[in-house]
């Protein structure tokens, strides 16, 4: 709550400062005479007059404003100083002077993003976190732990740069140069189609490794059959292996890997593990399991060499059923390893979902192979078409189920902190960072205004304090991000051209520039009503998102 409320007054109140210091510089270079700059609204709680110029800082943190003599229609100015209201300048000197505080929020954000870049950016390695067995990315021979570092020759150094990259190029054959055990290797693959979210949150095709992902698969096991080594042992399905041996687990790679190096004929190890009694369990204390290896068969699973003792991947074993659901009375219980999907052996619980996916489409039974206590049982189970609504445009999506969730948990992926210290291309970065984000950020309002983003997504001062504090616990880079982020935000809503906000006065300006003379007092007046009404209309239905957010979450 504190870091929320820190985080807020620090960000709304540098980006506030900043704008307002905008019309005051530009209006101080063409001689305007400035009579208050506040930060903040309401009652002052600092007041300090230096020479012609009153500086307040107001109760209210969530605003601030430039106080120019002659900006008011209504009050008059004295004659000796009428060369220097704002109302006698001329019209290009009253236009940058409004457009100046939208602007110094536009380059207060290419600044941000430059300490950012300077600083380093935390992103997501291009580490390969996993790898679905015969997926097209391990038909082409990735495997989990390949460093991707060229994609057709030009060099990546995080996974954004990957999918950017593979994104428009479906079913062409590209080159990947991987690091491998500290070997480079050049891979030729086959962009596949797969469906990802784009910039808008919406669901689109595009090109990608369809079957590898950054992140990778915590070390949880599944266990099917009681007679199997593992089981005997003392293993069950969900224990998460922390050590095999001296070698410390931290992915579920690790546990083929350790084996491989280990293995021996009759070679007594010892596994570590923890068993959570439920997922939100914390603090769970480490046990022990001692087994001997058994000869290693020529002929190995594609799941590795932990298939021998009965281990396989979490992903593919039912943890829950909904009540009631296809699953259940179809005769999937917690527990099956689901083994075969019709005709074709599971590999993923990617798979699972596209062949769940595909019947329910046509309307047909999924059949499923699973293995219960050592045992294969023969389902037959028909998906039910469902609707979710999409968290980004609130629309019905349809998709069809059968009601199960996997043991799959994912790890973090690797970051790396991607870092510009050459100044000319410090610069470009940033700007072109700034840039694409105001034109997404345009794009996603001409979306909002067409109802394909919904306006349950806006948010207000409690969604702004949230992210704030957010950002501020996660380090000083992502609270600078942020407030970037938000300082592109302010550049864009003040250019909506809604009197009361400084696009209304430009607004105003080009109608004046038009017709050669000002809008009318009485035209500004309803003008400034209308938008009053819309700004008031927009606060409120912000603060009912923030509220609605904080009920339901």
């Amino acid at each position: 709550m504190l870091t929320s409320i820190v985080g807020v007054v620090v960000l709304l109140g540098g980006l506030i400062f900043f704008h307002e210091l905008g019309h005051y510089s530009v209006a101080k270079f063409f001689g305007v005479k400035v009579e208050i700059f506040s930060l903040g609204f309401g009652k002052k709680i600092f007041n300090k007059q230096i020479g012609e110029t009153q500086y307040c800082l107001s109760l209210i943190p969530f605003g601030g404003y430039v106080k120019l003599m002659g900006d008011d229609p209504y009050k008059g100015v004295p004659a000796h100083e009428a060369e220097r209201a704002f109302c006698t300048q001329k019209l290009y000197k009253r236009f940058c002077i409004v457009a100046a505080g939208p602007i110094s929020n536009l380059l207060l954000a290419y600044v941000l993003f430059s300490i950012v870049f300077f600083a380093g950016q935390p992103m997501v390695a291009t580490r390969i976190g996993s790898v679905s067995v015969h997926s097209p990315a391990w038909e082409a021979g990735l495997r989990a732990k390949d460093n991707i570092l060229e994609v057709n020759g030009k060099k990546v150094v995080h996974w954004v740069e990957v999918d950017e990259m593979l994104r428009p190029l479906v079913g062409q054959k590209i080159d990947l140069k991987i690091e491998r055990a500290q070997t480079e290797l050049k891979i030729p693959i086959e962009v596949s189609k797969v469906k990802v979210k784009n910039a808008y949150g919406e669901d689109i095709e595009a090109g990608g490794l369809k079957g590898a992902s950054p992140n990778p698969l915590e070390p949880v096991v599944g266990i099917s059959d009681p007679k199997s080594i593992a089981y005997t042992a003392g293993l069950r399905t969900g224990d998460t292996i922390t050590k095999i041996d001296n070698k410390t687990i931290l992915v579920f790679e690790d546990i083929n890997e350790a084996l491989t190096n280990l293995w021996s004929d009759k070679k007594p190890i010892t596994i570590a593990y923890k068993r959570k009694p439920n997922p939100e369990a914390k603090d769970v204390p480490e046990q022990t399991v001692s087994l001997n290896l058994p000869k290693l068969s020529k002929t190995l699973s594609d799941f590795g060499p932990g298939t021998v003792l009965g281990i396989y991947p979490s992903e593919i074993f039912v943890r829950q059923l909904s009540p009631k659901s296809p699953a259940e009375q179809g005769g999937l219980k917690p527990g099956d390893r689901l083994v075969q999907l019709g005709d074709s052996p599971v590999y993923s619980f990617e798979g699972i979902v596209d062949y769940i996916q595909a019947r329910g489409a046509k309307g047909e039974e999924a059949k499923i192979l699973v293995e219960r206590d050592g045992q294969m049982v023969n389902l037959a189970i028909k998906p039910v078409e469902t609707q979710h609504e999409d968290p980004v445009s609130q629309q019905k999506v349809k998709k069809h189920m059968i009601g199960l969730a996997p043991w799959a948990i994912y790890h973090e992926p690797d970051f790396v902190t991607y870092k510009i210290r050459e100044p000319i291309a410090l610069v470009k970065k940033a700007v072109h960072e700034t840039n694409d984000l105001a034109q997404k950020m345009v794009v996603s309002l001409g979306k909002l205004a067409m109802g394909r983003i919904s306006v349950k997504n806006l948010g207000g001062p409690v969604l702004i304090a949230s992210v704030a504090g957010k950002s501020l616990d996660a380090g000083i880079v992502p609270f600078l991000q942020m407030m970037a982020l938000i300082s592109i935000n302010l550049f864009l809503l003040n250019l909506f051209p809604v009197p009361v906000l400084d696009g209304g006065h430009l607004l105003f300006f080009a109608v004046e520039a038009v017709k050669g003379k000002p809008v009318s007092i009485r035209t500004m007046e309803i003008a400034n009503q209308i938008g009053m009404v819309f700004i008031l209309m927009l606060v409120g239905l912000t603060l009912f998102n923030d509220i609605t957010r904080i009920i339901l979450h």
